[in-house]
């Protein structure tokens, strides 16, 4: 079961992991506490390991998502983990600014302790250069089927004992051409002019359309029955809405003190009418003067389509 900040201990996975591509990098790890003599653990939201067994370098790295500063008792128990457990270095990331006195603990310990904050960047600190995303989001909703009409040649209906409508609307059990598992909004999906949907704009339409399959026809409708596919003929009429957003994605720095930025993490958070989708996309700049795309973390509770695109011509 995934916890609060679970996303953005994977973008850190992510990031540390193109930081120091040879070493062992795992989320969510319980390890033994070494005093324990009842067989303690000690959760850790990422373990990095260098190196090999005898000169093997543990690395723990917390992770606070909260728009609140970490506190000083939340950073004495990541503190004391080092040495619970072993470790040789602590990393800890958090959203917000650290306090001073986290500050002080953390540079009286030498190169014990790291910091890493994600800093939001407002646009004009954001360099002329730098590549820019935008999240493009489109969705089709087939929002209701109100009449549906499935029909078959003289006498099918009792020689097969079929029963069209045994089927939910979303259940795989048409074809078009034989072969393929197709839902009933799929189909209907397929019928609805999307050259009228806005392109270039935030939007939201609304509207109804129609679909028919004659058993004379050339184009087809297969329906699966015992499984196999049998020809059927369908007057179905249904409503649709169909959204269109582009958001620009905001972006905060992956910086870590006395280093500067090391990535970048960018976000976007839609509230669509079908539910919310959020996309984080975490970036390092290459020797070459290019940005690379590590990965992508999309949360959705809903099928989607949609594409990130660069806002300019900066190769990634």
């Amino acid at each position: 079961m995934s916890k609060p900040g679970d996303e953005l201990e994977k973008i850190v996975e992510i990031i540390e992991r193109s930081i120091s591509p040879t070493a062992k990098i795992e989320q969510n790890i319980f390890l033994p506490i070494l005093t324990s003599t009842e067989g303690h653990t000690a959760q850790c939201d990422i373990v990095i390991r260098s190196g090999n067994p005898p000169r093997e370098t543990v690395t723990l790295v917390e992770v606070q998502d909260r728009n609140s500063k970490v506190d000083i008792n939340t950073f004495r128990g990541w503190e004391g983990k080092i040495d619970d457990v072993g470790a040789q270095h602590l990393i800890c990331v958090s959203r917000k600014e650290f306090p001073s006195s986290i500050k002080e603990k953390a540079s009286q310990s030498g190169s014990k302790i790291f910091l890493v904050t994600l800093k939001e960047l407002s646009p004009e600190r954001i360099p002329l250069e730098f590549i820019k995303f935008i999240f493009q989001y489109s969705h089709l909703d087939i929002k209701a089927i109100k009449s549906i009409r499935p029909f078959v040649a003289p006498g099918q209906l009792e020689k097969l004992g079929l029963e069209p409508m045994e089927h939910h609307l979303d259940d795989k059990a048409w074809s078009l051409d034989g072969k393929n598992w197709l839902s009933l909004l799929d189909i209907c999906r397929g019928k609805v002019d999307l050259e009228k949907m806005p392109s270039a704009a935030n939007g939201y339409i609304e509207g109804t359309d129609s679909l028919s399959f004659n058993l004379t026809d050339n184009e087809q409708l297969f329906y699966c029955h015992n499984g196999e596919f049998v020809r059927i003929g369908l007057d179905c009429e249904f409503e649709w809405a169909f959204e269109h957003a582009e958001v620009p994605m905001s972006v905060a720095s992956y910086e870590q003190d006395k280093h500067g930025a090391l990535a970048w993490l960018f976000e976007v958070k839609h509230n669509s009418k079908s539910g919310l989708i959020s996309v984080k996309l975490p970036v390092v700049k290459l020797d070459n003067g290019n940005y690379k795309l590590l990965d992508s973390i999309i949360n959705s509770q809903f099928d989607y389509v949609f594409e990130v695109i660069p806002a300019n011509q900066q190769p990634l």
